[in-house]
């Protein structure tokens, strides 16, 4: 499964969560035009802030990703990285669900 392209990509799995659950989330079209190692995901829902980066299964974060990830949790900020595993394992669609208020659903 790739991270960001396809139909059946985790990028295309996480659009159809947004849709489904009514979340906002904004992911940028073009990250070359974007500031270096933003994470691919901002989603915003009645349960707070989520900022998430997709990457392939054994993907490795860049430097600017790491800087980003470092700074948004020393702020508070609920940080992490989405994997196909954690397509697979339940954990994103549990997250979303606890960030659309709707705990218990999945």
């Amino acid at each position: 499964m790739s991270e960001d392209r396809g139909p059946d990509s985790l990028d295309a799995h996480v659009r159809r969560y947004l849709k489904d659950l009514g979340l906002r989330g904004f992911h940028a079209h073009d990250a070359r035009r974007s500031e270096a190692g933003y994470p691919d995901w901002t989603i915003v829902g009645v349960g707070g802030v989520l900022f998430r980066e997709l990457k392939t299964q054994r993907g490795k974060l860049a430097k600017d990703q790491m800087a980003w990830a470092n700074e948004l949790v020393l702020a508070g900020a609920d940080w992490d990285t989405w994997r196909p595993e954690d397509l697979l394992s339940g954990r994103v669609a549990r997250e979303l669900t606890a960030l659309a208020g709707l705990r218990g659903v999945t």
